[in-house]
């Protein structure tokens, strides 16, 4: 009786535990070496680089970045089919309960969603998917330590008024294009 009780418990548990949705980390890792996508790695030290001109605070937030991954899908002619049933299997995977919305923006056939995982105050993974159907799509996690969602923002916002200095970044200008 005890036997078929711990052998019932185990199955339970390993029921319990098989998990079949895809992550996005296992997302990306899938296709990072796909011919369809773009995909970058940019270790936090290339975005410390040489930012003297930066307020504590933007240092601050600079330091809680560990990593940010970058996956592009550009849209062509020939992969219209693929485009739609990736751009499908991401918005499933960002629909787990785990990714929590922050922001979502666009409309027609452009559109751009911020995720992120952890605490409301002190995130661990943010999250930008983005897509226009006339380009393709992109995915873009920035993963740290307690990043702070308004710091974050307000980071961004520096960096698309050219107060980040990102001269070791690989060029992204028409990543879509």
């Amino acid at each position: 009786m005890k036997r078929s009780v711990l052998i019932l418990v185990l199955l339970s548990l390993g029921v319990v535990s098989c998990n079949n949705e895809t992550t996005l980390q296992e997302f990306y890792v899938e296709h990072q070496n796909d011919n369809q996508y773009l995909a970058f790695d940019i270790p936090a030290s290339l975005l410390t680089g040489n930012n003297a001109s930066l307020s504590a605070e933007q240092k601050a937030t600079l330091e809680t970045i560990k990593k940010v991954n970058i996956l592009g899908f550009p849209l062509k002619e020939e992969n219209k089919d693929i485009y739609e049933a990736e751009k499908e299997r991401l918005a499933s995977i960002l629909k787990a309960d785990k990714y929590k919305q922050l922001i979502r923006y666009g409309g027609g056939t452009k559109k751009a969603e911020l995720y992120y995982l952890g605490e409301d105050d002190a995130i661990d993974e943010l999250i930008v998917f983005g897509s226009d159907d006339e380009k393709g799509f992109g995915i873009a996690r920035l993963t740290g330590n307690d990043m702070n969602p308004e710091s974050l923002i307000r980071l961004l916002r520096s960096f698309e008024e050219g107060e980040l200095d990102v001269s070791g970044l690989p060029q992204l200008n028409g990543f879509l294009d």
